[in-house]
């Protein structure tokens, strides 16, 4: 898709965005096809729950690709946590690549950069997915063992891992109703990793996120660029800024689901 040229960090504390300063206005809510209430596997990430029940600081890793380093998704469900849990301390760090693929966790040295999360969110996949060479069973071997690393360094940390999106190329040969000609249409890889991320997860037990359904589904790529105010940018593969915020006000709306019928407060 697009080869990796910038690394963004964003780090914030308790305060550090106030809900106050991201005003929101609800939009569309789209349907989960693949998790129950956008969530799958929502007990995995009971040791996330209990500490924004206890613990006076809670620590959020995300590590991915341009969506990460974009800042708007993780900065949406930061100040969301923050507005939610106003007496506890809570930390986001993000590192994201543009361009990124799973080998960038791959050869990522130390995992942790200091206090070890209370929540690991791992963001790959778009373009695993646009590689039309990609070996789906190297894919997963790699995602098992990156898995299986964040347990062994953190192993009191949840993990969530966010499905990948829907993306597009305008190369022709879509079938979206609302594109007269027929011009964008998502890889046929990114349809794969996708499924092998939700197997794997339900296999390894970690929660996953259906971050496509949530967007929406089949050609909501699309769909999202259209209208006075696009939530999708015309490459019909990264956000806009209020793209990025209610796509984090979507994840914090179904962890905070989950979190509920867990008896959180």
């Amino acid at each position: 898709m697009i080869r990796p040229l910038v690394l963004m960090t964003v780090l914030a504390g308790g305060g550090a965005v106030s809900a106050q300063e991201r005003p929101w206005t609800p939009l569309p809510d789209p349907v989960s096809a693949t998790c129950p209430g956008g969530l799958c596997q929502a007990q995995a990430l009971s040791s996330f729950f209990e500490a924004l029940r206890g613990s006076r600081v809670v620590h959020i890793l995300q590590l991915g690709d341009s969506h990460t380093a974009g800042g708007d998704i993780t900065a949406a469900l930061l100040s969301r946590l923050q507005s939610r849990f106003p007496g506890r301390d809570i930390q986001l760090d993000a590192f994201g690549t543009v361009g990124e693929t799973l080998r960038g966790l791959e050869i990522r040295r130390p995992l942790f950069d200091g206090a070890v999360p209370q929540l690991v969110i791992l963001a790959y996949g778009t373009n695993d997915g646009f590689d039309d060479l990609l070996d789906p069973a190297a894919f997963e071997r790699l995602l098992r063992e990156q898995i299986g690393r964040v347990r062994r360094e953190a192993p009191e940390a949840s993990i969530l891992l966010l499905g990948a999106p829907e993306a597009m190329r305008g190369e022709g040969g879509g079938t979206c109703p609302d594109d007269p000609h027929s011009r964008w249409r998502e890889p046929a890889t990114l349809a794969v990793v996708r499924d092998v991320q939700h197997r794997v997860a339900a296999e390894m037990g970690v929660a996953f996120w259906d971050w496509k359904g949530r967007m929406g589904g089949n050609c909501s790529a699309h769909t999202l660029t259209l209208g006075p105010e696009p939530l999708m940018r015309r490459d019909h593969v990264h956000f806009t800024s209020a793209g990025g915020d209610w796509i984090g006000s979507l994840l914090f709306d179904d962890l905070m689901a989950a979190h509920d019928r867990r008896g959180g407060r």
